[in-house]
């Protein structure tokens, strides 16, 4: 098994390199540099402010975790959804669906939208469909007008 070479990062801008320098060739910060291990790496890789926020993370017991038990929530407008995400949708929070090709995904997702976007601002995000796709469903649909469309199809 090959021996791993040392990896070493911008404390400052996070941008990595092979050897150490006394002064970062990025941004010019003077003794920023320092060699980093395999899981600070993935960590820099993905950008100085990633990990930042990362190194404030603390491991605590789910016994200490604050309550979420009454943090307000508003309705998707669909009934069934909102009892499965536990009573509708924490405000700034991000709902992950997944499911195989086919089953409705996009067109549940855009009906809450256009429920919601009858009494706030309603954003579909989408790295699959383009925003004509996502139109002509909002058509069959109906009342998504005021739904707002942000579609990244070629992320390359």
């Amino acid at each position: 098994m090959a021996k791993k070479s040392p990896t070493f990062a911008c404390k400052e801008c996070g941008d990595s390199f092979a050897r150490w320098a006394g002064r970062c060739p990025s941004c010019g910060a003077m003794n920023a540099i320092a060699e980093i291990t395999a899981g600070e790496a993935g960590l820099i890789a993905r950008g100085a402010d990633h990990a930042k926020a990362a190194a404030g993370l603390a491991i605590e017991s789910i016994a200490d975790a604050s309550s979420l038990a009454s943090t307000e929530r508003f309705s998707t407008g669909l009934p069934e959804l909102d009892r499965v995400l536990g009573g509708g949708l924490v405000p700034a929070s991000l709902v992950l669906l997944g499911g195989e090709p086919g089953v409705g995904k996009s067109t549940l997702l855009l009906s809450a939208l256009a429920a919601i976007s009858k009494d706030r601002r309603a954003l579909l995000v989408t790295g699959e469909e383009s925003t004509a796709q996502v139109k002509l469903r909002a058509a069959r649909l109906g009342g998504a007008e005021q739904v707002e469309i942000l579609a990244a199809t070629e992320l390359e």
